[in-house]
């Protein structure tokens, strides 16, 4: 009985030939210069007769995409047709960083000479508003999107200015969750972390103290941080609290949820402060004055690369503020008292829908979270990359490790987010805002929580009663 495939599965295996070499050529995949697998290979790979192969391979001569070197092989032409394509891609600074980020365009652009990258650095605050213009015109081709401003412009109903994606393969897929809404996903992940505890491990070595572990609870990490206060006079623990990406793990860690049609009422709720408070007296127990209106979550690596603090709350993107330290130093969970809970921040690339080099962005996110870029970022910062094989690579390594830096693996189950919360992030961001002089012991919760009450209305107070 003869093997030969029917007419319509050969054109199909003919056609994807053609189409795959065209597409990775055009796309330098398969740089010029470079050649083809033999004949032989190719005829094996797509199940074709070396003839039908051959005849492929004269339609890609005749288009112009590769020259036939007699005795040596197909070798890819460089493309005369191929015009410079201007890419602008909008970035957080601190990505530079955290992900290497200017290497990495760099390799980008000797790989792919025909795309020249322009950069713009974008701001935190604000983001919706700030960068909605720029998708709108055009302005910028590719962003960066961490978790937060990803709800934020979800929110806005604003995700229509971005171009659905596909998930990259051999990334964690839980960071494909927080960048997909209804079905689609928007941001390929690139980087992420755990909130975590950051800990001088010589200095808890010097003084014989019993070093974190998954068992803490707050009450610990308090007497822990006493002891190292009364010993060396310095913040024995240390986090910039009014983050909401630290004060917010208290109300996960108590399963606390706000719910309801109207959630600023629950402001009203003692249970809500007491736990916020117990959170504020870590650092007013200590006996230091703990600076809660320091700018940013930047301040506690700051104070611990000077050794003035002995922990701190931190992430993986932090400890690129450790470089630099002459001390040994290693990670922990963060304690907890009823459940072992953290957030999960993760930073993606998202393409603009409206942009005009649409197939170039896709390259430059295509090679971001490619396992290449992903384990250049492994190898050379201490961020973790969405790749789940270049993270947990495993080899010489370039530049100081803590020992547990795969600590994230294990902490897995207890990964959440603000949306666990039940608030929207415009109204999170409000209550962050508000609860500044709280965090300074300067305001009671009573006055806050009157700012963030709703205002009163007649159809409202009838039907209080």
């Amino acid at each position: 009985m003869s093997q030969k495939p029917d007419r319509v599965t050969f054109q199909a295996r003919f056609d994807e030939m053609i189409q795959t070499l065209r597409r990775e050529i055009i796309r330098s995949e398969r740089p010029p210069g470079s050649y083809l697998p033999s004949e032989l290979s190719l005829a094996e790979h797509y199940n074709l007769s070396k003839k039908s192969v051959r005849k492929a391979l004269d339609l890609l001569v005749e288009e112009g995409l590769i020259s036939k070197v007699p005795r040596v092989g197909n070798r890819v032409r460089m493309l005369e047709t191929q015009e410079a394509v201007a890419l602008t891609v909008g970035f957080y600074p601190s990505v530079e960083g955290e992900a290497q980020f200017a290497e990495l365009i760099g390799r980008f652009v000797t790989q792919y000479p025909h795309i020249k990258v322009e950069t713009v650095s974008l701001p935190y605050t604000d983001y919706p508003d700030s960068i909605k213009r720029y998708l709108e015109n055009g302005w910028l081709d590719v962003i960066t999107l961490n978790g937060w401003n990803f709800r934020e412009i979800a929110e806005h109903d604003a995700l229509d200015l971005l171009e659905p994606q596909t998930a990259s393969s051999g990334s964690y897929p839980y960071l494909h969750r927080m960048s997909s809404h209804e079905g689609k996903m928007y941001v390929q992940p690139l980087i992420f972390s755990p909130v975590i505890l950051c800990y001088n491990k010589t200095m808890f070595r010097e003084l014989g103290m019993e070093e974190p572990d998954s068992s803490w609870s707050w009450g610990q990490l308090l007497d822990t941080a006493l002891r190292i206060k009364q010993e060396r006079d310095i913040f024995g623990f240390y986090a910039h609290i009014a983050s909401a990406n630290r004060f917010t793990i208290p109300l996960l860690q108590r399963n606390y949820r706000f719910a309801g049609d109207s959630p600023r009422f629950l402001y009203d709720d003692p249970g809500l402060w007491g736990c916020l408070g117990e959170f504020r007296d870590l650092m007013y127990s200590q006996g230091l004055f703990p600076a809660f209106l320091s700018e940013n979550d930047a301040d506690a690596e700051k104070l611990f690369a000077q050794q003035k603090a002995a922990v701190i709350m931190t992430t993986y993107f932090g400890l690129k503020h450790l470089k630099q330290v002459e001390f040994d130093y290693d990670l922990a969970p963060l304690p907890y008292e009823q459940s072992a809970r953290t957030l999960l921040l993760v930073t993606g690339l998202a393409i603009n829908r409206f942009s005009k080099q649409k197939e170039a962005a896709k390259l430059f996110v295509d090679f971001m979270s490619s396992e290449a870029s992903q384990l250049y970022i492994r190898q050379h910062t201490l961020s973790i990359p969405a790749h789940k094989a270049s993270a947990e690579w495993t080899g010489a390594e370039r530049l100081y490790r803590p020992s547990r830096y795969h600590l994230y693996r294990e902490i897995t189950p207890t990964f959440g987010t603000h949306v666990e919360l039940g608030l929207p992030i415009r109204e999170l961001s409000r209550f962050r805002d508000e609860l500044k002089l709280f965090w300074s012991n300067l305001e009671t919760p009573e006055s806050v929580a009157e700012r963030l009450r709703p205002p009163a209305t007649a159809s409202g107070s009838n039907a209080s009663r």
